[in-house]
């Protein structure tokens, strides 16, 4: 979705709860919602184009050397699984309740709570996190890339509600 798709969609929302016996959740419509999909072919086209060269060139010398196709089919297939995340969509939306991420139709919640570190990165935020609360649990990274133009925006959208922590 654009900004500008997402601007308009909150200004439907604040005149709906305006206009509403709610206005108890009208606070709740006036927070900034992000959401956006991370593709690496849109995203990052040079990257995907060399990472395919080099899946090609793979996958060429396993068929020279085994002289066999069954082979060669094996070993593409080993690449797709490791890499699946270059070509499968990942959808992102940062709300109120934190972070969803879906990919192929599953959907997982981070909470706020939960969001310890924001940083920059090549094309977005890479956001660290812990998965429970105990000192002890592993720290886990998931990057958010967008275009260029809402850099911003999804910058803004994390610093709004990570400003009370």
């Amino acid at each position: 979705m654009s900004v500008k798709g997402s601007k308009e969609k909150l200004q439907v929302r604040d005149e709906v709860a305006t206009g509403s016996s709610a206005e108890s959740t009208s606070a709740l419509s006036q927070r900034p919602e992000f959401t956006t999909v991370c593709w690496q072919p849109r995203s990052q086209p040079l990257l995907f184009t060399g990472v395919s060269l080099v899946y090609a060139a793979v996958v060429f010398s396993v068929y020279w050397f085994s002289q066999g196709w069954a082979m060669a089919a094996v070993s593409l297939v080993a690449l797709m699984l490791v890499s699946w995340r270059l070509w499968v969509p990942i959808r992102f939306h940062i709300g109120p309740t934190g972070l969803i991420q879906s990919v192929l139709g599953q959907q997982r919640q981070l909470g706020w709570g939960y969001v310890q570190q924001v940083l920059p990165h090549r094309g977005g935020l890479r956001v660290i996190y812990q998965t429970t609360a105990d000192q002890y649990s592993l720290r886990k990274t998931i990057v958010i890339c967008v275009a260029y133009n809402q850099q911003e925006d999804l910058k803004s959208t994390f610093e709004y509600y990570l400003q009370d922590r």
